[in-house]
């Protein structure tokens, strides 16, 4: 049993270990003996004995120190494929309810897959150590067709390009969308603990808008009270033309019930030479740009708005609409990240 003054050199910082490892060196070589060297550093003789078998087998310099090991990670890099193949795949596949994935689901998820157990603010230090980011989903209707959307890229989208080639046409890409009085909050900085509070409207109600959008960053909207039908559909489709009297037209939309309609059909049967209209797989925004337009206006130009009622509503995104039609950088940015063109 040690005494309190002898000490194996754990509660000594690893510095002055050091520094009494090489003056152990010193005094030895002017004959000092290893009970008189353990007793001036105040160490137990088995410690010091271990530096001299050290040198004798490793040379002088087996006495620097090297830096502490650390704790061993607890997920290696088996673990982290497994993980990240999780990921993948929806969280109800491994019995969640939902299809989102947690922190808390995937700590769950490694201690029942792997038996390791991690504090959940671990978990999300090793995701974000992964370049992995908490982020918010994108809607995808359960109708949607895969296949069907490969199909149309890479069958439908190559003759459509082929007939404005042919036609030398204007190319628009056309949407409609509902603005709500309702608006999207955003966040404003304010005291901690103190929800700030902004007014808006209590009233019901809004508006539709129609827009359509060309690559070479035209854009050409209206703005209707009730639901778009038929008629003006056709009506907006005439808009797009007297646009550009001079030019063939090439418009590409979803199969809105208002769309297909016997009437729009005939319409564009009467201007084989003028106008065509191709359109979309069903349940495909994500192939549409003008889909982009309405994120932006939503989420950024009407962000928090204050309109009223229906008229300023209206007024509201017509300047704003005005707004987004006068940047043709900003319109052609839509189609960045699109699937076509």
């Amino acid at each position: 049993m040690k005494s309190k003054e002898e000490k194996d050199g754990r509660s000594i910082s690893r510095e002055t270990l050091e520094h009494y490892r090489f003056q152990a060196i010193k005094l030895r070589k002017k004959g000092w003996k290893v009970d008189d060297i353990a007793e001036a550093f105040g160490l137990l003789r088995t410690s010091v004995s271990h530096w001299f078998m050290k040198v004798n087998r490793y040379g002088i310099g087996s006495l620097n120190r090297t830096k502490a090991k650390g704790k061993e990670p607890k997920l290696t890099m088996g673990d982290k494929t497994k993980i990240l193949s999780w990921l993948k795949q929806s969280a109800i596949d491994f019995g969640f309810e939902t299809p989102l994935w947690t922190s808390k689901r995937v700590q769950q998820l490694i201690k029942k897959q792997l038996g390791k157990s991690l504090h959940v603010t671990n978990v999300r230090a090793w995701l974000r150590k992964w370049n992995l980011t908490n982020q918010k989903p994108e809607r995808r209707a359960t109708q949607h067709d895969e296949r069907t959307v490969k199909r149309w890229i890479k069958e439908e989208w190559p003759k459509i390009k082929e007939h404005c080639r042919r036609w030398q046409a204007m190319l628009y890409f056309q949407d409609e969308s509902g603005v709500s009085l309702t608006a999207v909050m955003g966040k404003t900085w304010a005291p901690k603990g103190k929800t700030p509070v902004v007014k808006t409207t209590g009233k019901r109600g809004g508006l539709c808008v129609t827009s359509a959008i060309s690559p070479v960053g035209k854009m050409t909207f209206r703005i209707e009270k009730g639901k778009v039908n038929a008629d003006k559909h056709i009506e907006f489709l005439i808009q797009i033309m007297k646009q550009h009297p001079n030019r063939k037209i090439i418009v590409i939309e979803d199969n809105a019930p208002s769309h297909i309609a016997y009437a729009v059909k005939s319409f564009i049967a009467s201007q084989p030479n003028r106008i065509a209209i191709y359109y979309l797989p069903s349940y495909s925004p994500e192939l549409n740009p003008d889909e982009h337009v309405w994120a932006y206006l939503k989420a950024h130009q009407l962000k928090t708005h204050q309109a009223q009622t229906t008229k300023e509503l209206k007024h509201l995104v017509k300047r704003k609409m005005q707004g987004i039609q006068r940047k043709n950088n900003l319109v052609s940015s839509f189609f960045m990240h699109s699937y076509v063109l």
